[in-house]
């Protein structure tokens, strides 16, 4: 958390909102993340084990399973839905990264786990927040682990 990354843990006070997709726009259905990483670790492994002929018959069979969408019939489509932290950036690790206001030294990138916001619903909504870094760290405590969207949109929305 005390490192610029990408998709890597977000430096976050215990007792402090986490950011949440209000926007109108259908949540209930998606792949759940945890199959996705799942999906993801086994195409991983295949690529490193045998990439002439990728994955065998048996983790075809269960990567056709976990790209299933599911429907979370209890989510509406107004309810907060977690969004990802996608980046933050320290100021002491990117020189060229602009002054932010009153001193913040930490850019943090939020975005929703499905890309139907604007007018055609196909765009992105992200969030950037500036931050003191100091002021977090020294919060009663840090959000672990931060929350997360029962589904996405699509594999490619959760990279945490």
């Amino acid at each position: 958390m005390g490192d610029s990354s990408v998709g890597g843990p977000m430096l976050w006070p215990a007792d402090e909102p986490w950011p949440v997709c209000t926007a109108k726009h259908k949540r209930s259905r998606g792949r759940r993340p945890e199959d996705v990483h799942r999906e993801r670790q086994l195409l991983d492994a295949a690529r490193e084990g045998d990439p002439v002929h990728g994955p065998t018959d048996e983790e075809r069979a269960l990567l056709r399973e976990l790209g299933h969408r599911h429907r979370v019939p209890e989510v509406g489509d107004t309810d907060p839905l977690p969004m990802i932290g996608v980046a933050q950036l320290y100021a002491r690790d990117l020189p060229d990264l602009p002054a932010g206001p009153d001193g913040c030294d930490l850019l943090q990138a939020f975005r929703c786990p499905f890309g139907t916001h604007g007018p055609h619903m196909t765009g992105m909504a992200v969030q950037l927040l500036w931050r003191r870094s100091s002021e977090v760290t020294g919060a009663t405590g840090l959000l672990l682990p931060p929350p997360r969207p029962q589904v996405v949109g699509s594999s490619g929305y959760d990279r945490s």
